[in-house]
């Protein structure tokens, strides 16, 4: 299994963004202080979208920050009244990383309050498009015979396309995003490439892809 590039890894924090600035102290020094560290290219500019309660969130957009000696892309940074979103092309373990900077930076230059423990629930979805040799059939054994059917009833050549995993929404609160492995929208089959999605931390993906391939 090849990773060929990550197409999101997303990190959540939920925290309630009342704690974090109990005294409501003013946003602007604050959204100013984060465009400037982070070198954010879009930021908000009125008081609607510095308000947390905006159905929107207040939205940072292409930003970036140090991992080991290099400097990686903040595709998207939302804050919500419940928590914090933050999208990049990189991994979760980067999202996290820029996460944890931002806000002990806000706490230490903006006098906001901020411990590890405000944050009571972390989620993550990692979306890679990946490379195998490995024949996704295998999978679909059992299924051999429909495919053979389909394809003398229409003349076609089918192929497995896709495995999911979801939860029952109706049988619990959580609503994790299902786990998907499809080929790739608009490449030839013969590519070999196929995205994947699941409610994990990029490695955690990656490792979870590497035990399925082992099992084609």
């Amino acid at each position: 299994m090849t990773v060929l590039n990550v197409k999101l890894a997303r990190a959540i924090w939920l925290v309630d963004a009342r704690d974090l600035n109990p005294r409501g102290i003013d946003p602007l020094p604050i959204v100013n202080g984060i465009k400037d560290r982070y070198n954010f290219q879009v930021f908000p500019k009125t008081s609607e979208e510095m308000n947390e309660n905006n159905p929107k969130g207040i939205v940072f957009m292409n930003g970036s920050f140090g991992a080991g000696s290099s400097r990686h892309t903040i595709v998207t940074t939302t804050v919500y009244g419940d928590g914090i979103v933050v999208d990049s092309a990189l991994s979760t373990d980067f999202c996290e990383a820029f996460l944890a900077d931002a806000l002990e930076f806000l706490s230490s230059q903006f006098a906001l309050t901020y411990q590890p423990g405000m944050v009571h629930k972390k989620l993550f979805v990692s979306e890679l498009i990946v490379r195998t040799d490995k024949d996704l059939s295998h999978i679909f054994g059992p299924l051999a015979s429909i495919k053979q059917k389909l394809n003398s009833l229409t003349g076609y050549q089918f192929e497995p396309t896709a495995v999911g995993f979801s939860v029952d929404a109706q049988a619990t609160a959580a609503k994790p995003a299902p786990f998907r492995f499809e080929r790739e929208v608009g490449k030839h089959f013969s590519q070999n490439r196929y995205y994947s999605a699941a409610p994990l931390k990029t490695s955690q993906h990656e490792e979870l892809l590497r035990e399925m391939e082992q099992l084609l």
